[in-house]
């Protein structure tokens, strides 16, 4: 099965994001964007994609409510 873009932003970023997502038992994956990347640079441009059946659940985990919002504080 393919892979299904799920984020871009600089390297930092992009690195809490697998570490978060493969916490929750996902299997992200990082690319560079650039082909030829300053690995010392931070702020390079990066994306992260996931497995298409992994999708729903990434996108949930990353941009969905928090406890707090569904609790109503």
């Amino acid at each position: 099965m393919g892979r299904k873009h799920l984020f871009d932003g600089p390297a930092v970023k992009s690195e809490l994001v697998v570490l978060m997502l493969e916490k929750w038992g996902l299997h992200p994956e990082f690319h560079e964007i650039s082909t030829a990347p300053d690995t010392a640079d931070l702020d390079r441009d990066t994306r992260v994609s996931v497995p298409e059946e992994e999708y729903e659940r990434a996108r949930e985990i990353l941009w969905g409510e928090s406890e707090i919002e569904r609790a109503g504080f």
